[in-house]
């Protein structure tokens, strides 16, 4: 198997185009980092000040007698207090010192406590259905109760860490952290597509392996190729990551890599640090991958046509949006699965309305998925001829 493991892997390196997408992968990933930093990236102050206009067009919004009355008193000293606490964080974040000034604690507080503030505040106003312009404060200024909790879990979990709030997103954690969401969200895809739609029809046109005096069955064919490019796509993705990483620290702040990130499980949001969040994609990434390359190189070898087996491999893809026009069935759906990043984060529970989409069922799923591959290529390659060319294997006298 070892012999046979490296001479697939000298023949994919040896084809100029798999060592061509591989650099190009390589680089592409490499100079992320330079490439995000060229983007016009929203600083976390700047949308404070957009937050801090909306708690004062809010006051010009409501009439004057809706602030009568003892609720109606307290429902404005409770947007008036939003309105300070929202330009005090400002003011910290736009001294880049963490999550208070020096010298000025008394004055701006901190910023973890005035952003609690700002969500017991925001509960309150929630709560207050009697006030008469309660639907205009839910449907214009309020966030939804559960983004209230996450503000809330967040604060908790910067404290937890003892970590200042993050003012640069240009910091080479939060690139890290966004380039491995596009990676694996979508460059991972077109990457195994594109390096794994023809090798595989090659391979069995030309029957290398029959004339090299290694005539081995079909499903061992399309199980060792699969893995080889499996193994090299990762290792180019990882390099090029590792690259952009290190380019990063030399051209902004460091950041933390234990900064939260928010996890969706038990129907509810955690966070976890980063560096968690990271290798917890990069595992779920593999697995769904190396689905896909079995399914590729088994569906080249069918069809023979790099054009349609892409086209099908993008259907694929796509094929969880199937489910916002019908019904789904069940969490366990293994269509779900493909978007990796919406799983962890939440969002696809919250799109299809399935509570139980949730990144621990990934392996579960990915494990029958696998199982239900090998039967039907299992009998998929029995029906397919291995004879071809008139090429017969070579015979040493």
């Amino acid at each position: 198997m070892k012999r046979v493991l490296k001479w697939n892997g000298r023949l994919l390196l040896r084809d100029w185009k798999t060592r061509l997408l591989l650099i190009g992968f390589f680089l592409f990933l490499g100079t992320f980092s330079l490439l995000y930093r060229q983007q016009n990236v929203v600083l976390p102050e700047t949308q404070l000040r957009s937050e801090y206009s909306d708690a004062h067009n809010i006051f010009r919004l409501i009439p004057d007698a809706h602030f009568e009355g003892e609720l109606g008193e307290e429902v404005q000293q409770r947007l008036g207090r939003n309105s300070t606490l929202i330009g005090l964080n400002r003011y910290i974040l736009t001294q880049r010192e963490g999550n208070t000034v020096d010298g000025l604690e008394d004055v701006v507080s901190d910023y973890l406590n005035n952003g609690r503030d700002m969500a017991e505040n925001n509960l309150f106003l929630l709560e207050a259905t009697e006030f008469e312009s309660h639907e205009l404060l839910t449907s214009v200024y309020l966030p939804s109760r559960s983004e209230i909790e996450r503000e809330i879990a967040f604060y908790d979990a910067l404290e937890e860490s003892d970590l200042p709030i993050e003012w640069n997103p240009y910091a080479s954690s939060q690139i890290l952290e966004q380039q491995l969401e596009l990676f694996v969200s979508v460059v991972l895809f077109i990457a195994i597509a594109l390096l794994a739609g023809d090798h595989f029809t090659k391979d069995q046109e030309n029957n290398y392996s029959v004339t090299q005096g290694l005539p081995l069955p079909m499903k061992m064919q399309w199980r060792g190729r699969s893995f080889l490019l499996w193994l090299m796509t990762w290792l180019a993705a990882l390099l090029g990551i590792g690259a952009s990483y290190g380019l990063s620290l030399f051209f902004e702040t460091t950041g933390s890599l234990n900064y939260p990130v928010e996890l969706y499980v038990d129907q509810a949001v955690t966070y976890i640090p980063l560096w968690q969040y990271g290798l917890l994609l990069t595992g779920l990434g593999m697995i769904v991958s190396y689905l896909f390359l079995l399914i590729i190189t088994g569906l080249s070898w069918m069809i023979r046509n790099i054009y349609l087996t892409l086209f099908i491999v993008a259907a694929l893809v796509f094929l969880p949006q199937v489910w916002t026009l019908l019904d789904p069935w069940t969490s366990w759906q293994p269509s779900f699965y493909t978007e990796v990043v919406a799983v962890v984060s939440g969002q696809s529970a919250m799109q299809f309305d399935l509570p139980g989409i949730v990144y621990w069922k990934l392996p579960i799923v990915a494990l029958g998925v696998w199982l239900a591959l090998e039967g039907v290529f299992h009998i998929i390659f029995k029906l397919i001829p291995t004879q071809r060319s008139g090429l017969k294997r070579r015979v040493i006298e």
